[in-house]
């Protein structure tokens, strides 16, 4: 059984290679189909084309279970230009990693990668040296942070020095609830979702909608952005890291709000037939 600390870093290590191309490398890959599209077999949604199958890495049929997720994945490989950019392709990347399990993780593995990353979430940590910039960060985190403890009905304390703050038992209860609630596909999504804020705190919010993924990505930024402020910014570099980092979110919101949708339909279904 690999050690806490290990484990993360196998995970990070799937993850940091699923955002750079979903486990296959696309760099010089021409496009090589006219069209995608989907095709519904039995209660599974598969991408196609041209019409042939779109596979996974390892080989497997790529299918999601809903039409509205696999209209977004074929409309991801409908953007493609010349080349194919598979680093854009986040949908795509996410549901490859979910069919094909590279790193043979369960839920229970994610869940606990997810509560270890709490005491370093980044807006738990305000500014002990510049007194503008804290004030920023309570301004900006305070609701949120009070949001998450009224959401969870916890008490979260934050760290003014490099110290992690405590994150007690019972929270840590709480949030492993609430991520095992979750199927494997939406928590294999809220990772990577995480990854991209440094903040499972933000991309909870985003899932309940209380934050929308651009604010959410502001607030991931919060420092980076008053440090460019005083000392200015690389022209474009800025904005396209927040757009890339956006997309994450949103493409990570989306895989998790279509599998909750589709729970929902089949719990209200079962009430009705019973």
């Amino acid at each position: 059984m690999l050690s806490s600390k290990l484990q993360r870093q196998f995970l990070l290590s799937i993850f940091s290679k699923q955002s750079r191309n979903g486990g296959r490398n696309y760099a010089t890959t021409k496009r090589f189909y006219k069209r995608a599209d989907i095709v519904q077999n039995e209660n599974k949604w598969e991408v196609t084309l041209d019409h042939r199958r779109l596979k996974t890495p390892n080989g497997l049929v790529f299918n999601v279970n809903t039409e509205g997720l696999a209209r977004a994945i074929a409309a991801e490989w409908d953007a493609q230009h010349d080349d194919i950019s598979q680093p854009s392709m986040h949908l795509t990347a996410l549901c490859n990693t979910a069919l094909d399990n590279p790193g043979k993780l369960n839920k229970h593995d994610i869940a606990i990668h997810l509560l270890e990353y709490i005491a370093t979430d980044t807006v738990l940590f305000f500014s002990d040296e510049e007194e503008e910039l804290k004030l920023l960060q309570e301004e900006k985190w305070g609701p949120v942070l009070e949001w998450f403890e009224k959401r969870f009905n916890i008490k979260q304390e934050v760290s003014r020095d490099f110290q992690p703050p405590p994150v007690t038992t019972e929270t840590k209860a709480v949030l492993a609830r609430h991520f095992l609630s979750y199927d494997f596909p939406a928590l294999n999504a809220m990772n990577f979702g995480i990854e991209a804020l440094k903040s499972p705190i933000l991309m909870l919010a985003c899932v309940d909608r209380f934050l929308q993924p651009k604010e959410a990505v502001m607030l991931a930024r919060l420092e980076e952005e008053y440090q460019l402020q005083r000392w200015g910014r690389v022209p474009w570099a800025h904005e396209l890291n927040q757009v890339e980092l956006t997309s994450r979110v949103a493409a990570s919101l989306l895989i998790i709000q279509n599998s909750t949708e589709l729970h929902t339909e089949k719990a209200k279904k079962k009430a009705e037939e019973s």
